[in-house]
């Protein structure tokens, strides 16, 4: 059945995408994908979905759980598309940060992939901005996350959600732990990491 489905170009991805927003058994077919066990479907399918969430949240909000069980599956590209589907619902308020706290807390530590925690990374910033009791629950792992993955390849892609985060309307306990968090590097670092943090420390005090 999901043989049908052609994937393959973007072309066909992004029509895939205008279906599924529309079409309960285009939506199923998709999620039929990402349980199967090739990882280039997995790869095409998570695509796929993350394209219709970016458009439409709430239209392909039933695939979360197949999206959710396909994150525990190997395929570093097919993780990293399912983090940007979960990043698409949050920024949409249809997930909210409890569910990106589970959902982010194993790939924000993988060993093996910066691209993979780098979205989770930016899963929590997105759905923690929503609120301050949210950014008071994503916090400990966004703490946790700088201070391991500090000098990291992904670490400046990191500062930029990061930004955005320190922007919203934190807790004023995180707000003021974030501060703290970045004064050193606001102060000693250079380049694009000592502007990052100095932004961010900024948006942290004017709260």
């Amino acid at each position: 059945m999901s043989d049908e489905l052609l994937l393959d170009t973007p072309e066909q991805r992004e029509a895939a995408a205008r279906a599924a927003r529309a079409s309960s058994e285009t939506l199923a077919l998709l999620e039929e994908l990402l349980a199967s066990s090739s990882r280039s479907k997995r790869q095409k399918a998570a695509a796929t979905l993350a394209l219709a969430a970016r458009s439409d949240a709430a239209a392909v909000r039933p695939a979360t759980d197949a999206v959710l069980e396909a994150l525990a599956k190997p395929g570093n590209q097919a993780r990293w598309e399912c983090l940007n589907f979960l990043c698409a619902q949050a920024a949409a308020g249809e997930f909210g940060a409890d569910e990106a706290y589970d959902a982010a807390e194993d790939s924000l530590f993988d060993e093996d992939s910066g691209i993979v925690r780098e979205a989770a990374f930016r899963l929590l910033c997105v759905s923690g901005s929503a609120s301050a009791e949210g950014s008071a629950r994503v916090w400990p792992l966004i703490d946790e996350a700088i201070q391991c993955h500090h000098g990291n390849g992904e670490f400046n892609d990191m500062l930029t959600s990061l930004a955005a985060f320190a922007e919203s309307a934190l807790d004023p306990e995180v707000a003021a732990a974030l501060a703290a968090r970045m004064e050193f590097d606001a102060e000693n670092a250079r380049g694009t990491l000592r502007m990052r943090s100095r932004q961010i420390v900024d948006a942290c005090k004017a709260q």
